[in-house]
């Protein structure tokens, strides 16, 4: 397999899901300052990102994209080929979460809006751009799961199906490039645990799961320490890069798989969580 990426100056990357202050904008921030040519993309808060890239004078294009429009999403990779001409980094980062719902009370159109932006919104980007990467001589692609695409949840199941979902097509192109000597793009699967970001608080439902949920969240790793995991990742050419308790919870599905719904049992009755 390929070394990894040495150096993101001058490279050409797209960060999808950039806005706002979570861990797309602080890998948007930290590719910057290391003299990388950024394009980012997100639903809202595009502001907030372009005004600090501006500060540092970074070599930057951003977009309005809703990641379940895939023709919205072709145009974009249209529009940052215009301006730059290539693509060498491609990272998946933009995903929603729909709060804390069990299965019965998650209604055909909850599955949908999910799977359209968190599954198909990569599918379809990383398609786009795969013809463009291939290209370069140095490349990556970076899909961002879940710690919930390791150890499924109640409660999370379509949140969990689209992550699961997005580890299965980022595992397995990673092994069709071993099979196949495709040495010049690395695929990499990041597995964030609880990292402190908004997702929670933008979701449509909202209960006292989400809420515990989110508590927990702010407690974990801060975004722009992620970033950095996930920069160094790439570099080392680390196939699956895990997060504050990702690798934890990759162990217990591995070691203990059955045993894990009652150890998460046990912590929601800790917790004072109901089961409904």
């Amino acid at each position: 397999m390929g070394s990894g990426m040495k150096t993101f100056k001058g490279k050409v990357a797209i960060v999808t899901g950039g806005g706002g202050n979570g861990i797309g904008h602080h890998l948007v921030m930290a590719l910057a300052r290391q003299g990388a040519k950024i394009a980012f993309c997100d639903i809202a808060k595009l502001d907030t990102t372009a005004t600090k890239l501006a500060e540092l004078g970074a070599n930057y294009y951003s977009e309005m994209v809703d990641m379940a429009d895939k023709q919205a999403i072709s145009q974009f990779i249209d529009n940052v080929l215009a301006r730059f001409s290539c693509i060498d980094l491609l990272i998946n980062n933009a995903g929603i979460a729909l709060g804390d719902l069990s299965f019965g009370e998650a209604s055909e159109q909850d599955f949908e809006k999910i799977t359209n932006t968190n599954y198909w919104g990569v599918i379809h980007t990383t398609q786009r751009c795969y013809p463009h990467l291939l290209k370069r001589p140095e490349a990556a692609i970076v899909n961002l799961s879940s710690s919930q695409g390791i150890l499924a949840l109640p409660y999370l199941v379509p949140y969990c199906t689209t992550k699961f979902a997005v580890r299965g097509f980022t595992d397995s192109l990673r092994a069709e490039h071993h099979i196949r000597g495709i040495r010049n793009v690395t695929v990499h699967t990041v597995h964030p645990g609880a990292v402190a970001t908004n997702i929670t608080l933008n979701a449509d439902h909202h209960n006292s799961g989400t809420q515990q949920f989110h508590e927990d969240l702010q407690r974990g790793t801060q975004p722009a320490d992620a970033a950095n995991i996930i920069l160094r990742g790439v570099q080392k050419n680390v196939g699956r890069i895990f997060i504050s308790d990702g690798r934890d919870q990759d162990i217990l599905a591995r070691l203990l798989p059955t045993a894990s719904v009652y150890i998460v049992k046990i912590i929601m009755r800790l917790r004072g969580i109901a089961a409904r």
